[in-house]
C-alpha cells in the first residue's frame, strides 16, 4: 500500500511540474526538486497586539498542481507573527499546518505513522495605508502586496519535506475589524518521495 502511495505523488509531481511549464521555474529549484503551482486563499484576522504581539491567525485553502495533475487540495491553519526588521518594515512569518495524511513509513519498531503536512514560508511586502479606522479602533485599513519563500530553516512535514525553495505572490486587504483576506498563486520545489 505504501509503495502506491509514494508511486501516485511522484507520478503527480512530475505531472505537475510538466503543466506549470517546468523550464519556466526549473532553474529555481535545486537538482532534485520540481516546481508545483500553489494557488489558493487565506481567511485571517489580526490578533490583540497587547495580548500577543503582532501576529495573524487563520484559515488557508490551497490547491497544489494544475489540471488533470492535482497533487492536493487543502485546507491548513495559518499563523503569522510578525518578522520586521530595520529593512523590512513589513515582514511576517507564516506557518501552515494542513489538514491532509500522509502515510509514512518509520521502520519496524514504529511501523506506518500519519503526517500532515506544514510549511513555514518566510514573507515581506508593501503595505498600502488607505485611512485610519478612529473612532472604531486604533487599527487601519487597506490593501498590501507580499512575497513568501519557503524558509530554508526547513520545517517541511507530510508533503512539504524538504521544500526550501519558491515563490508565492500574496495579495489582500485588511479591514477596520481586523479581518484580512487574501489570494495567492505561485510555486514551489517539492521533492519526490524516494
Amino acid at each position: 500500500m505504501k509503495q502506491a502511495i509514494v508511486t501516485k505523488i511522484a507520478h503527480a509531481l512530475v505531472g505537475s511540474a510538466l503543466l506549470l511549464g517546468a523550464n519556466v521555474h526549473a532553474e529555481q529549484c535545486a537538482t532534485g526538486s520540481v516546481p508545483v503551482a500553489v494557488k489558493g486563499t487565506i481567511t485571517n484576522n489580526a490578533q490583540n497586539i497587547e495580548e500577543v504581539g503582532v501576529s495573524t491567525l487563520g484559515v488557508a485553502k490551497l490547491k497544489l498542481g494544475k489540471r488533470p495533475n492535482v497533487l492536493a487540495r487543502m485546507k491548513c491553519g495559518i499563523i503569522g507573527v510578525s518578522a520586521v526588521t530595520e529593512t523590512e518594515p513589513f515582514a511576517f512569518t507564516h506557518t501552515l499546518s494542513c489538514n491532509d495524511d500522509n502515510i509514512v513509513y518509520l521502520g519496524p519498531d514504529f511501523g506506518i505513522q500519519n503526517a500532515h503536512s506544514q510549511l513555514t514560508l518566510n514573507t515581506h511586502g508593501d503595505l498600502s495605508i488607505a485611512g485610519s479606522c478612529a473612532p472604531i479602533s486604533d487599527g487601519i485599513y487597506g490593501s498590501f502586496i507580499e512575497y513568501s519563500s519557503p524558509s530554508a530553516d526547513n520545517t517541511g512535514r507530510g508533503l512539504f519535506t524538504g521544500v526550501t525553495e519558491g515563490e508565492l505572490v500574496i495579495e489582500g486587504d485588511i479591514n477596520c475589524l481586523g479581518s484580512i483576506d487574501m489570494t495567492f498563486k505561485g510555486y514551489i520545489c517539492m521533492v519526490p518521495p524516494s
